[in-house]
C-alpha cells in the first residue's frame, strides 16, 4: 500500500502525545512493508535538525515545508473581530504547503492520504483535485471539546470569553469537515461517539496511539517516595493540572510523608510557569533527553487533568513501563482502564492525597497496579497489532473503490 501521511508538525522526534501518535503509526506501517511518504509542516515551535531529518527519511519519502504558525496578536485580533473561522485552524493554511502537496500528488500515485488532525482538513479539496486516493482523517481529538473544557476551568473572565468563542468556532469548523473525507480514524471510542453526534456518517475505525511493545521489558525499581509529572509545558491542560497539584495536593502530601519528592519535566516551559514549580521536595528538570529513562527513575506518575481531550499518550507510555499512574477521570478518558486494577483514579485534592498515600505506604499495591498496567498495554495498545488492524480497514475500502 502507498500511503501519504500529512502532519501539521514533525512526528519526529516523538516528544509529545501528538508526535508520538503520528510517529508510532508511521514506523509500524513502514515495518509492515507499506511505502510511506511523509509531508510535514515545520513550525517555529516544532523544527527538526539535520540528523532528525536523516533519521525520518530512512522510513519515509520525506517532504518538509516551513510554515509560520506563530500566534500574532494583530492577526488574532483581526480574526476575532472580522472572521468566523477559528484562529487555531487559520494559522495552518499555507499557500506554500498547498503547492508542495499538489506537487507530491501529481508526481506520485497513492492509495491512501492520511491527514493527521482536524487542522489539515482545509487541504482536502486540493487532495481531491489531484488524486483518487482514499482520504482519511485521523482525528487525534475532538478539538472543540478541548477548548470548551479549557474555558470552563479558566478563572480569567476575558480569557474565558475568548476560549468559549473559540470553542464555538471550532465546533462549526469540525461540523463542516464531517464527511468530506472517505474514512474517519478517531483515537478513542468516546471520540468516535462524539463525531457521530456531530454528523459523521463515513466508515470509521478507532485506532489508539499505540505503544511499541518489543522494547518493553525493563521492570522499574519502584521508588514509592518519588512522584513525577511529564508533559509539554506550553499546553494549557498540562499547566493548569500541574499548578493545581503543586498548590492543592503536594504540600499536604509532603507533610504526611516528609521524604516524598516530586520531579517535573517537559519542554517549552514559560518563565512564569517554571517560577511557580518550586517548593520543598519539588525539582523542575525542564526538557529532558530520555523520557523513558526519566520515568523509570521515578516511582509514580501523577496526571491531574481537568481539561483536554483524546488520549493521554504519556499515561499509556508510563503504563507500558509498569509504572503506576494516578490520574483524574478526564485523564483516563480514551484508554478504557479500570480504577484500582491498572490505574488509580482520583478527582479531588483529598482523593489524590488518599490514593497517593496508599501507593506510597503499600508497595505491593503499587507494584500490582504497575504490573497490571503493563499487561493492559501489551494486550490493548500494541503498535504492531493496531497498524495491522488499520491497514485491514483501509484495504476493505480500497477494494470497494
Amino acid at each position: 500500500m502507498r500511503i501519504l501521511q500529512i502532519c501539521n508538525k514533525p512526528p519526529y522526534p516523538p516528544r509529545d502525545g501528538g508526535s508520538i501518535a503520528m510517529f508510532s503509526l508511521l514506523r509500524s506501517l513502514h515495518g509492515l512493508g507499506h511505502e510511506m511518504t511523509l509531508l510535514t509542516m515545520c513550525t517555529p515551535k516544532h523544527r527538526m535538525t539535520h540528523a532528525e531529518n536523516t533519521a525520518l527519511a530512512k522510513i519515509a519519502h520525506l517532504h518538509t515545508v516551513e510554515v509560520d504558525t506563530t500566534v500574532k496578536l494583530p492577526y488574532l485580533v483581526f480574526n476575532f473581530v472580522f472572521s468566523g473561522k477559528p484562529y487555531n485552524a487559520v494559522r495552518f493554511i499555507s499557500a506554500d504547503f498547498e503547492k508542495i502537496l499538489a506537487g507530491i500528488l501529481t508526481g506520485g500515485s497513492f492509495d491512501v492520504v492520511q491527514l493527521e488532525g482536524l487542522y489539515l482538513a482545509p487541504y482536502i479539496s486540493t487532495i481531491r483535485r489531484y488524486t483518487t486516493a482514499l482520504v482519511v482523517l485521523r482525528a487525534h481529538n475532538v478539538e472543540h471539546e478541548i477548548w470548551s473544557r479549557i474555558a470552563h476551568t479558566e478563572p480569567n473572565l476575558l480569557k474565558k470569553f475568548y476560549f468559549r468563542l473559540l470553542a464555538r468556532r471550532i465546533r462549526r469548523f469540525e461540523s463542516s469537515t464531517m464527511n468530506r473525507y472517505d474514512l474517519l480514524v478517531p483515537i478513542t471510542p468516546r471520540d468516535l461517539d462524539l463525531f457521530s453526534r456531530l454528523g459523521n456518517t463515513c466508515p470509521a475505525q478507532v485506532c489508539p496511539a499505540g505503544i511499541d511493545i518489543n522494547p518493553i521489558g525493563t521492570t522499574p525499581v519502584l521508588d514509592e517516595q518519588s512522584l513525577f509529572f511529564l508533559g509539554s509545558m506550553d499546553w494549557i491542560p498540562n499547566q493548569e493540572g500541574l499548578l493545581w497539584f503543586v498548590s492543592a495536593v503536594f504540600p499536604d502530601l509532603k507533610r504526611r510523608i516528609p521524604g516524598l519528592t516530586l520531579h517535573i519535566a517537559g519542554r517549552n516551559a514559560p518563565l512564569w510557569l517554571a517560577g511557580r514549580l518550586t517548593g520543598p521536595g519539588i525539582a523542575f528538570h525542564g526538557e529532558i533527553a530520555d523520557a523513558h529513562g526519566f520515568m523509570l527513575a521515578h516511582g509514580i506518575l501523577v496526571a491531574p487533568y481537568f481539561s483536554g481531550g483524546g488520549m493521554r499518550v504519556k499515561i499509556a507510555e508510563a503504563m507500558s513501563l509498569g509504572i503506576p499512574v494516578v490520574t483524574t477521570p478526564m485523564g483516563a478518558e480514551g484508554i478504557e482502564v479500570i480504577n484500582g486494577e491498572n490505574v488509580v483514579i482520583a478527582n479531588t485534592a483529598e482523593e489524590f492525597l488518599v490514593q497517593l498515600e496508599r501507593l506510597v505506604k503499600y508497595p505491593d499495591f503499587c507494584l500490582n497496579i504497575g504490573n497490571s498496567a503493563r499487561d493492559f498495554v501489551q494486550q490493548r495498545l500494541d503498535n504492531q497489532k493496531l497498524a495491522v488492524s488499520l491497514t485491514g480497514f483501509y484495504n476493505k475500502y480500497l477494494r470497494c473503490s
